[in-house]
């Protein structure tokens, strides 16, 4: 202890001799210590939130999958948008009796990843048939209001074409289209269909609609799943508008984002993105070359706008613009186009002008919340299956309504999901069992029993080839039939086949067990089932923790590599200028022992005040950040800040490592000059003084 003491003191003298030299060493190790501090605490703070962000709204914890699936299954990312072959899981009422009884397991939820087309009708589309519904009625004024929509459809369709014909070269199809919109934009048409609706009608349904292009084609990712269980176990969900279908009901919800981005009318929705951008982001029209281009798109789509009004609200909103806009020449869409020529000093009240006096006399959305549409996609078996989907309502996560990924799946109900694939239910299981008894099928290749569910394998009979009708009558388990209805027993979720399965843990910090627990589980049980980590799905989403560690970690590496050098080479140098209070200490009977000692203990008291001095200001400025946040409003940093705002804890733990670091950096670097110093004879270090 006597020894420890005079060390100590001799330590604090010469660290007070050489201050140069302790200001730069330490200053390297004080930055490296705030560095690593600040750096994991952020790092663990994304990752903790970006794992609530995915496993409380999409994933869960868990995925199970079939452990004969070529492709791994990724919600994210590239990979997320191609045909993912991840095989099936045949019975998922035994998949969940048997990782229900796992410890530490919440709630197992049906699921399917896949994608569809929704077929809409297009905007003249829906002004034709309210026509016929108008005639159909008998209201003059009512048949008035939209004869005067669909010319104005009509007309815009006009000009639309009238511009490509100038543009191609002999197209018979364009020169077609123009003569039908010749006829239907001329007086005597409309003074011809009053009088007999029923030609005009038909020409308008079969000769007009089919020209209109109002970029309907759109592909909606959707999770098939018990929508009752999914809400129920994942915490980030919540509705925006409309209900929760019954149980038994079949029907789909939405992500509100996604309902703004494909069903939204388009004006609108470039107004909305424009405010928001403005006063959530902070962002400037003038500034800003995105905001610029939408604006210059916004000019384009007047037609959006006005092809909807009726007569009178036409009139309206004319006599309005032309109050504000006396000097633009031109109809409707020329002062619509000049209302819609935004700027930083304009936008909010012209924002406000158009959510009061324009938004109550358009459809807002191409399918209101209650309406019905068709979702089409295709089948394993790979021919296109189509069913009609009412919207039930939209739904969001909590905290994360602006991010894109979050809002990337909506969500349908696992009976009309199981018609889209062509996946089997226990009364479709039932059907196929009795025609197999029929044709007395005794042989399926064992390789092809995933196939065979989807009506793809051949079936060998007893004494010969392959059943070509029963191939037929098999592929028509999966085909739209007459019996189809809104609603289905709700014990058929149980039942079936499903892709995969999300699990709820109560603890996420018990993961890897689980998944350990789960795997021999089905193992034991003869279930072909493998658990995935929420990590393990999420594709380049899950892998940027990894590289955002990884650079981290680099960066860190690379300072304290540079520290290493600078401790070493400034060691060195103030070994030689210490020579003779080496040789002097040595020749009063202090051993090598001593002085290598005396230096490595310079060193780490250095270490310590500095690293103690990185970790406090690392300490304080996270302190303030869990206070205040990291507040933003980019849809991806949402999504990893779990919300608008990241609120970084300190973590012990990073502190700890970040002196045992700084402890192990002090004595690599300073072994070899305190080793260079101890070995210094008395008599030569002696001369050295002289």
């Amino acid at each position: 202890m006597e020894s420890l003491r005079i060390l100590l003191l001799m330590a604090f003298r010469s660290l007070g001799g050489h201050k140069i030299k302790g200001l730069i060493v330490g200053s390297l190790l004080a930055f490296g210590t705030f560095l690593f501090v600040l750096g994991t605490t952020l790092l663990e703070s994304v990752e903790r939130a970006m794992e609530a962000s995915i496993t409380r709204s999409i994933t869960g914890h868990i995925q199970l999958v079939s452990a004969r699936a070529v492709d791994r299954l990724t919600f994210f990312g590239p990979e997320a948008s191609s045909d993912q072959d991840i095989g099936v899981l045949p019975d998922f009422s035994r998949v969940r009796e048997v990782a229900s009884k796992i410890p530490g397991v919440a709630a197992v939820i049906p699921m399917g990843r896949y994608y569809g087309q929704p077929i809409l009708n297009t905007e003249l589309d829906e002004a034709i048939e309210a026509l016929e519904e108008a005639f159909a009625e008998g209201d003059p004024a009512v048949i008035e209001d939209r004869i005067g929509k669909v010319r104005r459809m009509a007309a815009r369709l006009k000009e639309d074409y009238l511009r490509a014909a100038a543009l191609a070269a002999d197209d018979e199809e364009h020169e077609k289209a123009i003569a039908a919109l010749d006829r239907v934009t001329s007086e005597e048409f409309w003074t011809s269909l009053r009088h007999a609706p029923e030609e005009g009608l038909q020409f308008l349904a079969f000769e007009i609609a089919k020209l209109s292009d109002d970029e309907s084609m759109l592909y909606l990712p959707f999770i098939g799943t018990d929508l009752h269980r999914y809400a129920e176990s994942f915490v980030h969900f919540e509705m925006v508008e409309g209900e929760m279908p019954p149980p038994g009901t079949r029907g789909i919800l939405i992500s509100q984002a996604a309902y703004d981005q494909f069903f939204k009318n388009r004006p609108a929705r470039v107004l909305d993105l424009l405010h928001e951008a403005k006063t959530l982001d902070g962002r400037r029209i003038a500034d800003d070359a995105a905001l610029q281009d939408l604006v210059s798109r916004l000019k384009e789509m007047t037609a959006q706008v006005t092809m909807h009004l009726s007569p009178r609200a036409a009139t309206e909103l004319d006599a309005k613009l032309r109050e504000r806009f006396p000097k633009v020449e031109g109809d409707l869409d020329a002062r619509l186009a000049a209302f819609f020529e935004v700027d930083d000093e304009n936008f909010a009240e012209r924002y406000e002008f158009f959510q009061k006096e324009v938004v109550p006399h358009i459809p807002l959305y191409r399918v209101p919340v209650g309406g019905t549409f068709t979702l089409r996609s295709m089948t394993k078996s790979g021919y296109p299956k189509a069913v009609n989907v009412r919207l039930w309502g939209t739904f969001r996560f909590k905290s994360l309504e602006r991010s894109e990924l979050a809002s990337a799946y909506s969500l349908i109900d696992l009976a009309s999901f199981r018609d889209l694939l062509g996946l089997m239910t226990a009364e479709k299981r039932r059907e196929l069992d009795s025609i197999r008894e029929e044709v007395e099928v005794s042989e399926i290749d064992p390789n092809d029993v995933e196939a065979f569910l989807f009506g793809e394998a051949p079936v060998i009979e007893e004494g010969g080839e392959a059943d070509l009708d029963l191939d037929a009558r098999l592929a028509a388990l999966d085909r739209p039939t007459d019996e189809d209805s809104d609603t289905f027993d709700p014990a058929e979720i149980e039942k079936g086949t499903i892709l995969h399965a999300a699990v709820v843990l109560h603890d996420p910090g018990k993961l890897r067990e689980v998944m350990a627990r789960l795997q021999e589980a089905f193992d034991r049980e003869g279930l072909e089932v493998k658990p995935l980590a929420w990590s393990e799905v999420t594709g380049i989403i899950g892998q940027l923790v990894v590289v955002l560690r990884a650079v981290l970690y680099v960066l860190i590496g690379i300072i304290f590599v540079v520290a290493l050098v600078i401790i070493n080479n400034s060691m060195v140098m103030a070994t030689m200028d210490r020579i003779g209070e080496i040789g002097t200490m040595r020749a009063i009977g202090a051993r090598r022992g001593f002085v290598l000692a005396l230096f490595l203990l310079e060193t780490l008291v250095l270490g310590f005040f500095a690293s103690a001095l990185g970790a406090l200001a690392a300490s304080a400025l996270l302190a303030l950040l869990g206070q205040t946040g990291i507040h933003t409003h980019q849809p991806f940093l949402i999504f990893l800040f779990g919300g608008t705002a990241l609120y970084p804890a300190i973590d012990l733990a990073n502190v700890v490592w970040s002196f045992a670091v700084i402890v192990v950096i002090s004595v690599i670097s300073t072994f070899y000059p305190a080793r260079l110093a101890a070995r210094v004879p008395p008599v030569v270090a002696m001369q050295g003084k002289e």
